[in-house]
């Protein structure tokens, strides 16, 4: 099977994968996954999550934007339904030229993550917004950001957290 590398403007979504395919909201994060989808207790061994960064975009807010690059190295489609952080209240999608709407927040509750794909979340398209985040957002630390995949697999990755574009002083 050949590797593909796709911005994420190109990626599936659950909803366009089949009508077999359960919706996210009637399953449970702990649940195993129904014999339906399968493949899907193979997550851990089959994703690999690299390039995990966040800067403080927004101090008097307490927003940070995360950065990351995501592969899935198996044979079977993944299924991302969450993602979350200890340091922050709220965790969520969204693009840089795209309006906040609740449709974007839920991005990462129902993203598919082809076979053999890599898909990359850099500055200035699709990322992951931290709000509210607490005192361990700081440059030069690290922040433990937990990818939850249907079937119960969850992924937990430290994001080094760099300054703000604009100066190298930004603490929140």
């Amino acid at each position: 099977m050949k590797r593909r590398v796709l911005p994420i403007g190109l990626f599936a979504l659950l909803a366009g994968l089949s009508p077999s395919v359960p919706a996210l909201a009637d399953t449970a994060m702990a649940d195993p996954a129904p014999p339906s989808i399968p493949g899907q207790v193979d997550a851990d061994g089959d994703i690999d999550i690299r390039a995990a960064w966040m800067q403080v975009i927004r101090p008097d807010h307490r927003i940070a934007a995360g950065y990351f690059t995501i592969e899935n190295r198996g044979r079977n489609v993944h299924l991302l339904d969450g993602v979350s952080s200890p340091a922050c209240h709220d965790m969520f999608a969204h693009h840089t030229e795209q309006e906040s709407t609740q449709e974007t927040a839920t991005l990462f509750s129902h993203l598919a993550l082809p076979a053999q794909t890599i898909l990359v979340f850099p500055p200035g398209g699709y990322h992951l917004v931290c709000v509210g985040y607490d005192d361990s957002v700081q440059p030069g630390r690290r922040v433990p950001v937990t990818f939850h995949f249907m079937g119960g697999t969850t992924r937990t990755i430290q994001f080094d957290v760099r300054p703000a574009p604009d100066t190298a002083d930004t603490a929140p």
